[in-house]
């Protein structure tokens, strides 16, 4: 099986000793440090006792483009759904572009609808707010920002990570070793995932961009997520969520697993979006499209 090709259309004092520590720790940041890859030593480590081969993750994490991905990591730590502006979704503009949507892509939508009972103006709603069409795909590696959060549960690792970032950021120590013992975690699980899922079609684990959180493709699924509900939408043999058959028949897939069906109530509606996105502000965005879609 040959190699998925990505294509994205646009897209305080401190003791002494530490601050010392942490300047070689992270000197120079997003550049120099793509050479210096030892914040994933015990990552590495744990994944090769989980089963993973020794030498492909060895491999992996000594390629330069393979990296701390400080920056946007800090973003997740600070980032608050509430301050997005989910008035734009609903302009003229943006509904003109979602027809227009409908229609080049009316063939896999309407047979997606017929197949799951998911109504094809929910699918091009969540697609256009989660990345415009697809059009907005660029972003951190998956790998770099999934990796980089679960070596935080290093406490060395997780140490010089806060010096560095704690004269920028808003959260007290507490709040982000509450943080970091919930994400580490949760990120370590994704990692996983993805490493099997890129294993299984054949992918560049370290050319595969996503959000800051590493949600990746044009329906933004988490690797846990590719792996249940992702389906083959275009029949080539491969689930690529880059593509837009396989983006809008893995949306069906994931609502109708969460209880949607043909003729939902708004209720029941809402909460089976809220699953793929825990925020009202989300939620009314989707629904609010949707009916002027429709109308």
């Amino acid at each position: 099986m040959s190699l998925i090709k990505i294509t994205i259309k646009e897209y305080t004092i401190f003791p002494l000793g530490l601050l010392i520590l942490s300047f070689i720790f992270f000197l120079p940041n997003e550049a120099g440090s793509k050479n210096s890859n030892n914040y994933f030593d015990s990552l590495q480590k744990r994944l090769i006792k989980d089963g993973f081969d020794k030498d492909r993750i060895s491999e992996l994490y000594k390629r330069p483009e393979v990296y701390f991905e400080k920056k946007g990591v800090s973003r997740f730590l600070v980032h608050r759904e509430a301050s997005l502006n989910y008035n734009q979704f609903a302009s003229k503009k943006s509904i003109r572009n979602a027809l227009k949507y409908m229609e080049r892509h009316q063939k896999i939508l309407e047979r997606t609808e017929k197949t799951y009972g998911v109504e094809k103006e929910i699918i091009t709603a969540i697609i256009l707010v989660e990345t415009r069409f697809g059009t907005s795909l660029g972003g951190p590696s998956v790998l770099n920002t999934l990796s980089t959060m679960a070596s935080l549960a290093d406490p060395d690792v997780r140490n010089m990570f806060w010096v560095k970032v704690s004269k920028s950021t808003r959260p007290s120590r507490k709040q982000f070793e509450k943080w970091v013992k919930r994400k580490s975690s949760w990120a370590y699980i994704e990692l996983k995932a993805f490493l099997n899922y890129t294993a299984k079609e054949n992918m560049d684990p370290a050319a595969v961009p996503g959000s800051y959180s590493g949600a990746m493709g044009i329906a933004q699924f988490m690797p846990t997520n590719v792996l249940s509900f992702a389906r083959d939408g275009n029949d080539d043999g491969q689930i690529n969520l880059f593509d837009h058959s396989d983006a809008i028949i893995s949306i069906a897939s994931y609502l109708k697993h969460y209880g949607w069906y043909s003729g939902i109530d708004g209720k029941k509606a809402y909460n089976v979006i809220y699953h793929y996105n825990h925020s009202k502000q989300y939620v009314d965005t989707i629904l609010k499209v949707s009916s002027l879609l429709k109308s």
